[in-house]
């Protein structure tokens, strides 16, 4: 019986099998657009790595060739195209799959020669590359498959001389057939094989809870192909292979893969890493089964792979079709159920990560690969490609959006040096910087500035979304600069989630980098910016002139952490690289550190702070797995801070203080105001005298400011409100660091009491009074902001200084941008700092 077929596609038209209703239903979706497609890849109705890339890919395609961008020009264009496939990666981000396919189609589109051409022809013949490397991309996957599964049972063959009266029994979980590719399917492709030559006993599937892809959708499969097949639980897999290993030459357990790392750490669907050390414990081969797309050379082990929470739901409740008396299936009912006290706590890790050592094998579509004699495994020889590029425009598959290799050269004194390679990753924006006359009136650096000023701004990282940066710093100064880079992982917030439900705290890092000629031993300045950024994403764009992509310092440069603080972040590691390049400094003086959460909370510089402060106790430093990362014994001079000063010097900044005001009343009709108590006219009042009274000032800091940022309450226009609350922040000129605070809590509850003694509840959310800043340095000018910063938040004696490119007044706005040349200021601003800060 022919395969299952997941997908259906001609061009401009797209049917998804809905998997949702399987096995009791064929029901097929059609999608036509990025949002259709995005919900049924969220709602797993199509699941599996190389399913969900190919579905991406061709909705995209399909909604361009039935004529959704209505933009022209090339440039506009290419925007557009790069605005779908970002909403679309999102659906799935840890699928590395659907990273690759998203790198792949932006590198097509803008290897696209439109020279010549009219805008609608140029646009023409972009939508048409994109389409047809769309399809390319679901041409390739089945032709995939088919090869690893040839592979797999020749490896298996090998291994145990399989005969008529030795044929194998083997073992799958989750689901890695029709339903999770273009057809035959990784693992259970191999499976397929071994039936078609003759090879195969038996195959066990199991239930894979707790999405149970297992038994709705493997069991199916093999039903569907007469595959002599048996359904077991997730912990039925011990006793089968202790009792019926002998008896039915049980063999391997194939799995698929939702990535490969580096050195074979495998993550797959939760449930594989025990299956590996089951079958390692009763001597039956363990294998992966996974195109060479899923291989992230740029990933180093497991430990370093964000592992997605899925929803509570999904363990405490179950749905299906309704069995009815006689034994039959109604598809046309249908109900949920509760398994669980819906009270309970839930963890619910969608992957788990198994360690290479317990994998005997990796099949891939280009040949079998099995660890070397220092037990890892070596893709070296299998894709060449990825460890020995040959030029200097490539596309790497990997976690990064953008990635960078180093080169070795011999300076005049036959030295070997570390040099960075700049890698142009056309799969990120369609500017390339200009090497013309008129792009060279900068320093020598622009381009490298550049360029990484670019890579951080095309990477979304909204708080508390913020790991895809922190992996590409991580690569970038490992691989482009030779730094050592470390990341320094956040206790879980619980509390705290995305807008999608999700846990988004989970996996959050600080970046710790310092250059590797040196052990880390007492670095005497850090250097340090945060890398988070507030909403929404706005897509990087340089305003080139049209038709040309020449840069000078007057060219604007806009999107979302252009300003802040993504300028300060390249402008900092440029500066602190050209000084070491120049031997200027002692590159075991500098530190440099890249921290989350400055926007929301500050967590990411207190977990250093905390770690920094407290060095001879790592249970600050564990990460959410409890594995411990030491952070070596530090004591700084100096820290400096970057902000969006106007390249100014700040000789401080103001306090913060603020937190959630609620208001009780008595709630009534509101024909009679006077005989109840209105909670938000109340909180009116209040709010009136707190904005216009004097909170507290000074000659430097000006005065305290109030922002009324929320106001809620009450359930009808007629009805007397009970409740009412506003969220306050308040911005502080009065005092000191440890009294400023202080000051303005006790003038604002005076206010509360004077208003209404009874209704009044502030739940004030910490705070701190003005911060000091040195700006005693020659060369810069100086200035005092009124916004908050990160500095407050490192405790310690060292000396602070607080400088950066691009003006606060438009960081958090739709037009957030600076200058080229502002960005090139910072790089020598800074190197002016971290020498003074060095020399006092």
């Amino acid at each position: 019986m022919s395969a299952l077929e997941a997908i259906k596609y001609s061009r401009g038209k797209l049917e998804v099998l809905d998997q949702l209703r399987l096995p009791h239903e064929h029901h097929y979706d059609e999608v036509s657009t990025s949002e259709e497609a995005f919900d049924c890849i969220k709602a797993m109705r199509v699941r599996g790595a190389p399913a969900i890339a190919i579905v991406a890919a061709l909705a995209a395609s399909v909604e361009l060739h039935n004529g959704s961008c209505t933009v022209t020009g090339t440039e506009d264009v290419i925007k557009y195209i790069d605005s779908r496939l970002d909403y679309l990666y999102e659906s799935r981000p840890t699928a590395v799959d659907l990273g690759n396919a998203v790198r792949l189609l932006k590198k097509t589109v803008r290897g696209v020669k439109t020279e010549g051409l009219t805008d609608a022809e140029a646009k023409e013949a972009i939508i048409k590359a994109f389409v047809e490397a769309s399809e390319e991309i679901l041409a390739k996957d089945l032709k995939t498959n088919k090869s690893i599964g040839a592979f797999g049972a020749k490896w298996l063959q090998e291994q145990y001389k399989i005969t008529d009266d030795s044929k194998i029994t083997v073992m799958t979980h989750c689901n890695t057939g029709s339903l999770a590719t273009s057809g035959h399917g990784t693992a259970l492709g191999i499976i397929r094989t071994l039936r078609d030559e003759g090879l195969l006993r038996h195959a066990y599937c199991t239930e894979t809870r707790p999405y149970n892809q297992g038994s709705r959708l493997t069991a199916f499969e093999l039903v569907h192909e007469g595959i002599p097949a048996t359904l077991v639980t997730d912990s039925m897999a011990a006793a089968l292979f202790r009792l019926r290993k002998a008896e039915e030459n049980i063999a391997a357990v194939i799995v698929g893969a939702d990535r490969v790392v580096r050195n074979g750490d495998t993550a797959n669907k939760i449930g594989t890493y025990q299956l590996a050390v089951l079958a390692k414990h009763h001597g039956i081969k363990f294998m992966v089964a996974a195109p060479t797309t899923s291989i992230d050379v740029d990933t180093e082990t497991g430990d370093d792979i964000e592992i997605e929470q899925r929803k509570r739901e999904e363990l405490t409740q179950i749905s299906g079709a309704v069995v009815n008396a006689d034994g039959s299936i109604d598809t046309s009912k249908s109900v949920r159920v509760a398994i669980a006290d819906q009270r309970i706590g839930v963890w619910n890790p969608g992957f788990d990560v198994t360690p290479h050592e317990y994998i005997d094998a990796i099949v891939t579509e280009k040949g079998t690969v099995v660890k070397g004699e220092d037990g890892k495994f070596h893709f070296e020889d299998l894709m060449p490609e990825r460890f020995h590029p040959t030029s200097n425009l490539l596309l790497l598959w990997g976690t990064s959006l953008l990635s960078h290799t180093s080169a070795f050269v011999i300076d005049n004194n036959n030295h070997y040096q570390q040099q960075p390679l700049i890698v142009d990753d056309a799969s990120i924006s369609p500017l390339q910087i200009s090497t013309s006359s008129a792009a060279n009136d900068g320093p020598s650096y622009r381009k490298n500035l550049l360029s990484l000023h670019k890579s951080l701004i095309e990477i979304p990282s909204i708080s508390r979304t913020e790991q895809e940066v922190g992996k590409f710093l991580l690569d970038y100064l490992r691989n482009n600069l030779g730094y050592v880079a470390k990341a320094q992982f956040l206790e879980s917030d619980k509390t705290s989630h995305g807008s999608d439900g999700d846990d988004h705290s989970q996996g959050r890092f600080n970046v710790l980098a310092w250059p590797s000629s040196h052990n880390l031993s007492s670095p005497r300045v850090l250097v340090t910016s945060h890398i988070d950024v507030v909403p929404p994403f706005i897509p990087y764009h340089i305003n080139t002139p049209e038709g040309s992509d020449q840069v000078t310092s007057d060219t604007f440069i806009s999107g979302r952490g252009s300003v802040d603080a993504k300028a300060s972040v390249a402008a900092q590691i440029v500066a602190v690289e050209e000084l070491i390049r120049a031997k200027e400094v002692d590159p075991a003086d500098l530190m440099l550190l890249f921290v989350v959460g400055e926007e929301i909370s500050g967590d990411g510089m207190k977990t250093f702070s905390a770690a920094y402060n407290d060095q001879d106790a790592d249970k600050n430093n564990n990460n959410n797995n409890n594995n411990k990362k030491e952070l070596p014994r530090l004591h700084f001079n100096a820290a400096i801070y970057g902000e969006p000063t106007e390249n100014k010097l700040s000789c401080g900044h103001k306090g913060h203080a603020g937190g959630l005001l609620k208001a009780q009343g008595i709630a009534g009709h509101s024909g009679y105001p006077w005989l109840f108590k209105s909670a938000t006219e109340v909180l009116v009042k209040a709010l009136a005298k707190i904005i216009s009274a004097d909170l507290g000032s000074s000659e430097r800091y000006g005065n305290t400011t109030v922002n009324i940022g929320t106001i809620a309450g009450g359930v009808a226009a007629n009805v007397i409100p009970k409740e009412a609350q506003a969220k306050l922040a308040i911005r502080v000129a009065a005092g000191n660091q440890t009294t400023g605070a202080d000051i303005v809590r006790e003038a604002v509850e005076k206010i509360l009491k004077e208003t209404d003694a009874e209704a009044f509840t502030m739940e004030w959310n910490g705070g701190y009074g003005p911060v000091e800043c040195n700006c005693d340095v020659d060369g810069f000018e100086t200035m005092v902001a009124s916004y908050g910063t990160d500095v407050p938040n490192f405790e310690g004696d060292h000396v602070s200084y607080l400088y950066g490119p691009g003006s606060i007044l438009v960081a958090h706005g739709d037009d957030e941008g600076l200058k080229v040349g502002d960005l090139e200021t910072a790089v020598e601003g800074y190197k002016t700092l971290i020498k003074h800060a060095l020399a006092a």
